[in-house]
């Protein structure tokens, strides 16, 4: 397969039904479908017919199908933004939902506020010591 085959099978799907490659990069040794489109594409250029013609020649007897990727005009837009818009869509949904569904914070009773200013002092007193035991001990307050 020449580079200039490539070039063009790149564009197009092979439709042999088994794999999802285009005609370019179709692996099977005996398919029905790349290995005679090459030949096609080849026949074409040697004819002098440029390379969108070939596309444009292959679509029109095919359809769109016929292309490796939508085209990204008209309804081959909508198939290139909606997984975007579809993702963006969900996300919206589940934090809206998430935050409907969000339970009350049960109030705290005196003994774990207790417990809670417990260790708050501890942590104020052990940040107070690590504060001055970084400091220089001939160092004059």
């Amino acid at each position: 397969m020449t580079p200039s085959v490539a070039r063009v099978g790149d564009h197009l799907a092979c439709r042999c039904g088994v794999c999802r490659n285009t005609v370019a990069t179709c692996p099977m040794l005996h398919c029905e479908y790349s290995g005679p489109m090459r030949a096609r594409i080849k026949r074409m250029q040697d004819q002098g017919v440029s390379d969108q013609n070939i596309i444009k020649t292959v679509v029109k007897e095919q359809g769109v199908v016929a292309l490796a990727a939508p085209p990204a005009e008209g309804w081959g837009l909508f198939t290139w933004v909606m997984p975007g818009v579809a993702l963006l869509l969900g996300f919206l949904v589940y934090s809206w939902w998430v935050r409907r569904n969000r339970p009350d914070p049960e109030p705290v009773s005196d003994a774990d506020r207790a417990l809670l200013d417990r260790f708050r002092g501890q942590i104020e007193n052990e940040m107070g010591e690590s504060d001055t035991a970084g400091s220089d001990p001939n160092e004059k307050k």
